[in-house]
């Protein structure tokens, strides 16, 4: 594994709370350490997550141990980053800034 580490996005399906909706349980799984953002989304799921941990097993552990077990989390679906090519608005590796041609 990299020094850096291991990231993943995580979508998280949750009930709404009764008088405060999903902040509640969005608060809760921001303040988790191992989450490096956290947003409400239109579409097939209610929260995403970013998280960061030192190995794919320490992630997965992450989201089996702290994430799932959270009252109102409905299912969660990890996808592991497995390669940058641009973040931040910066590319990893901008070669001579042209694109390929096939």
């Amino acid at each position: 594994m990299k020094k850096d580490g291991v990231r993943a996005v995580i979508e998280l399906r949750i009930t709404p709370q009764r008088d405060c909706g999903f902040g509640k349980i969005a608060e809760r799984v921001a303040k988790f350490e191992q989450v490096e953002a956290c947003f409400l989304m239109s579409g097939g799921y209610d929260l995403l997550v970013f998280v960061k941990g030192d190995s794919l097993q320490d992630v997965a552990q992450f989201v089996a141990a702290d994430l799932s077990t959270i009252d109102g989390v409905l299912s969660t679906a990890t996808h592991f980053m497995l390669e940058t090519y641009k973040a931040g608005g910066v590319f990893d590796n901008p070669g001579d800034g042209r694109l390929e041609v096939s």
